[in-house]
């Protein structure tokens, strides 16, 4: 019975193997042909009949309350999956995928369904066998054996490279669910097609051990997989491109350099040398190479060499790279080129290389036909802009919205969900809001882009309406947090933006017993910042979540009084600098019913106070303090001196700046008491000291630092005009400032070496 079977092993977006399974199914006229795909989108597979602008992918997703898995099955117009379809229909055979759903657990994580873990022996066999033919990297050995091979002689090479990978009886355990459900499928279809033939295309890898479990098989049609309670799943085309198509950008399988291929296909392999030649040069005139027609003859006669010197039919890829490196490129290399080796490109590429390999990608972007199967999001998506006339047009548009005004925030609601969501043409301009305000508005840019139906497909995998599919996405970011808070936080405002009360409550709960157990006071600021912040634009995010909010702030504030007397470490000093901002901004700007502020007051005052307390934390406590109006900047001055040794000055100054610039700003005994201290220090204590005073007046914008700079002008003497003059040169020069320290550093070291060989 299995002589009418018929099983095909090919390589993913082979030009060659595409144009052996066509010429077979022509041939044989089967009955089925059965293809390497997931069998859960038979029932849609019509979906690949309409006239859609290649490439595309089959999307399949798997979600359950904890994930939500995806992955992609892509065809272009010479990968051996499409032309097996197409042949079929033409032929009047019955196609059929044949392989496990995508969301199987036996895919594991794969994004890529097609990338078959070949493992570690495969691939040194296969480098084996390219160094005994002279060729560099499996795409060069590939072209050589195969793409270049004569036809009738590529059945016989192809059963001998995928012998040579895994050799018969070679088991995959990570395989055999696959490899047994396609078999199956090869024993369902013979006893269907009666005594016609069956042809079943797959990759090589699995090719052998289809044929010997089709004998296994009961003939019976294997089910398709049933999902539990609770679990969602669906395969839907999407668009695709050749740049997510190449393997150069990452793609685990088929092959590179997708628009040389499809002329491979189209036109043979002479005639995509010369358009991959023309393309490359094209391409590296465009940005700025010069390539000459004589450089074009070179060029071409290297290429020529090449291909006679390794014995090639034609001009293949890597010839004519090979001889455009030779050629063109000038420069050495940091590495070697990468036609020759597996994976992405890597960080540091030569950009010549960079542009020859894009240029062989190409720009194909893939269209969906009309009429084609869309999930119930996209129409959930459709209504709402309608609904809300934020329907996107060619030429971009902007969109004001404010917060206090109902249907603005409705808006604001599905804008926020769309961005979560990813959804090209909705970008969000900036921050929302200024703080401290409490009418907040924010901007927001629509313009129809040609990824937007694509990417709400892929969107579709967390759910069927806008607000179930941002809710899922949320709750993943929240799974995937665990118990940081930053993380955490950052979920929270996204939930109260896209106006998802539920999640908000959960999230809250989950910040509220991080913070009550944390003692990462760094973390503790940063969610202390994002909470105090929401909880400033009042009740817009509904009475519940103004009140959820207050109770955060509550807790973040507790907290902080808790640990902070507690902190002896420097590092730890700075990293409390956010959490007394938080605080700070609770007790100035937005206090709720339940701070025990007076107490919080007494605490800061013994951080100053405590000789044991990091500089950082002392400064920032003090500046709380001013900021508050407990003390005044003057009184600064006198606390400054138990800080003004190198070490520990920058510090005290962070802490004390990032909380109470304003203040300290307008004071000339705070100004001139640091210049005081500073003055008093040689060389070597100034460059010690640098870094951290630098980072402590970076908390002042670059015009209230120029403003200090006048005032030490003036107070040496300079008047108003050699102040703004010198000021201006100091903050506007263009050499950066580690160069200038390096260099006093090093004319002290010059200075102290000739002092000691009696030089000076």
């Amino acid at each position: 019975m299995n002589d009418r079977l018929i099983v095909i092993g090919v390589r993913h977006h082979s030009p060659a193997c595409a144009k052996l399974v066509r010429r077979t199914i022509e041939d044989h006229a089967p009955a089925f042909v059965l293809i390497e795909g997931p069998a859960d989108f038979n029932p849609h597979i019509e979906d690949l009949r309409l006239a859609h602008q290649l490439p595309l992918a089959i999307f399949s997703f798997h979600a359950t309350h904890r994930r939500t898995l995806a992955s992609y099955s892509p065809f272009c117009s010479y990968s051996p999956e499409w032309v097996a379809l197409q042949t079929a229909w033409s032929t009047g055979a019955t196609p059929l995928f044949c392989d496990l759903p995508a969301w199987h657990p036996d895919f594991g994580d794969r994004t890529n369904r097609y990338a078959d873990p070949h493992g570690k022996r495969a691939a040194a066999v296969e480098q084996a066998a390219a160094n005994a033919l002279g060729e560099e990297g499996r795409d060069a050995f590939w072209d050589a054996i195969a793409e270049q091979s004569p036809p009738q002689e590529l059945e016989e090479r192809l059963a001998s490279y995928f012998d040579l990978l895994r050799p018969d009886g070679a088991e995959d355990p990570r395989e055999f669910a696959r490899e047994r459900y396609m078999a199956a499928h090869a024993a369902w279809a013979l006893g269907e097609a009666k005594d016609r033939k069956v042809v079943l295309i797959c990759g090589g890898w699995h090719a052998q051990a289809v044929r010997l479990l089709s004998r296994q098989a009961s003939g019976d049609l294997p089910a398709i997989p049933q999902l539990n309670e609770g679990e969602r799943a669906g395969s839907y085309v999407v668009p695709y491109d050749y740049r997510r198509l190449d393997r150069f950008a990452g793609y685990a399988s088929g092959m590179p350099a997708p628009a040389y291929y499809e002329d491979v296909f189209t036109h043979g392999l002479d005639q995509a040398a010369d358009n991959a030649q023309n393309a490359i040069a094209a391409t590296l005139r465009a940005a700025g190479q010069v390539v000459s027609t004589a450089d074009r003859v070179a060029w071409h006669a290297h290429a020529k060499a090449l291909s006679m010197a390794r014995g090639h039919r034609s001009v293949l890829r890597a010839d004519l790279l090979d001889a455009a490196l030779a050629t063109l490129v000038k420069d050495a290399l940091d590495m070697p080129a990468a036609w020759t080796r597996d994976g992405a490109l890597r960080s540091g590429t030569h950009p010549a290389l960079v542009a020859m390999l894009r240029a062989l990608t190409g720009e194909r972007c893939g269209k969906l036909a009309p009429g084609t199967r869309q999930p119930p999001l996209m129409a959930d998506i459709r209504a709402r802009l309608d609904d809300l006339g934020l329907i996107p047009e060619p030429r971009p548009r902007d969109v004001v919205l404010d917060w206090n005004v109902p249907l603005d925030r409705e808006r604001a609601h599905v804008l926020h969900a769309l961005c979560i969501l990813g959804i090209p043409g909705f970008e969000r301009g900036g921050e929302p809001m200024a703080l401290g305000t409490v009418a907040p508005k924010e901007t927001f840019r629509l313009v129809l882009h040609r990824d937007a139906d694509g990417a709400q497909i892929e969107a579709s995998r967390w759910g069927g309406t806008v607000a179930m599919a941002t809710a899922a996405v949320l709750s993943d970011r929240a799974e995937q947090a665990g118990d940081d808070l930053e993380s955490l936080s950052a979920c929270l405002a996204d939930a109260l933006f896209s106006g998802l009360l539920a999640l908000e409550n959960e999230l809250t709960e989950r910040i509220a017993a991080g913070l009550a157990s944390s003692h990462d006071i760094r973390a503790i600021g940063v969610s202390g910042l994002e909470i105090v912040r929401l909880y400033r634009f009042g009740e817009v995010f509904g009475d519940a979540g103004h009140k959820a909010l207050g109770r955060l702030c509550e807790a973040v504030f507790s907290r902080v009084m808790w640990i902070m007397e507690a902190i002896r470490n420097e590092d730890e000093g700075i990293k409390a600098i956010r959490a007394l901002l938080a605080c700070r901004d609770m007790m100035r700007d937005c206090p709720t019913p339940d701070m025990d502020i007076p107490s919080f007051i007494s605490g800061l005052e013994r951080c100053v106070s405590n000789q044991e307390s990091p500089a950082a934390l002392a400064g920032a406590a003090f500046g709380t303090l001013i900021a508050c109006g407990q003390t005044f900047p003057e009184d600064v001055c006198g606390r400054m001196q138990r800080f003004s040794g190198p070490d520990r000055l920058g510090d005290f100054l962070s802490g004390l700046f990032a909380l109470a610039r304003e203040g300290i700003s307008r004071s000339e005994p705070v100004i001139g008491s640091v210049r005081g201290i500073v003055e008093g220090w040689n060389d070597e204590a100034f460059l010690r000291a640098l870094p951290s005073l630098r980072r402590a007046f970076s908390f002042f914008p670059p015009r209230e630092r120029e403003r200090l700079a006048g005032a030490i002008v003036r107070s040496h003497g300079g008047n108003e005009a050699q102040a703004e003059v010198q000021a201006m040169a100091w903050m506007r020069q263009s050499t950066p400032m580690t160069d200038q320290a390096s260099a006093i550093a090093l004319e002290a070291t010059v200075a102290r070496r000739l002092a000691e060989a009696g030089l000076m």
